[in-house]
């Protein structure tokens, strides 16, 4: 039996054995729950949350505001960071901002990453992410926090990259790079291309 099958029995018979008939009939959602926060920053997190993203979405606010809450705690305990001011959600605004910071903390960082190493050595970064990262980590560090200022809907991000100490903003950028190196360097380069295309015109036109 998979881990979320014994999370539905194991939800389903506790709460068979309350009173309690508000919850008796949600053992799928508290699962649901389980499964996400478990599968955080494992390869299968992005295949889990959109599975499930429907049931995340109409959740009522007290489940979606757990959920939150377990992911949050969660992904301190993964990337030893946490948010000042501590996150409060507080209405449906905050959890799905927060949402939207798991997103991109998981999986929907490629575009953010791809521009901010565009114009680096990408024949290093093929070779060795560590020296790629030695090498370039000060000029990235700079773009990142001009990129930022660029997006008007980065407020978590934001935070996360300029509370955060260089030390863990590496770590996430390797870990990252580990994972998608040749899909955002494939993006980077993608976007230098168009940049090109678009200088190209323009002077054609003046």
């Amino acid at each position: 039996m998979d881990q979320y099958l014994k999370n539905l029995v194991g939800n389903s018979m506790h709460l068979m054995e309350t009173d309690d008939e508000d919850d008796i009939e949600n053992p799928e959602e508290i699962a649901d729950i389980t499964d996400i926060v478990d599968h955080l920053n494992k390869p299968d997190f992005k295949f889990i949350y959109y599975n499930l993203y429907n049931e995340i979405m109409f959740l009522d606010f007290d489940r979606k505001r757990e959920l939150c809450q377990k992911l949050e705690l969660k992904f301190s305990e993964i990337y030893d960071f946490e948010f000042t001011p501590k996150l409060t959600f507080d209405s449906d605004d905050d959890l799905n901002l927060f949402l939207k910071f798991i997103e991109f903390i998981e999986f929907d960082y490629i575009d953010f990453i791809a521009k901010i190493i565009t114009g680096l050595d990408f024949d290093l970064l093929r070779k060795s992410i560590d020296q790629f990262l030695n090498n370039n980590f000060e000029n990235i560090y700079e773009k990142i926090n001009k990129q930022l200022k660029n997006e008007i809907d980065f407020k978590l991000i934001s935070i996360f990259f300029r509370t955060n100490n260089k030390e863990g903003i590496r770590e996430f950028i390797s870990s990252v790079l580990s994972k998608d190196k040749m899909l955002i360097i494939l993006k980077s380069m993608e976007g230098e291309f168009q940049n090109e295309w678009s200088n190209d015109f323009n002077q054609k036109r003046q």
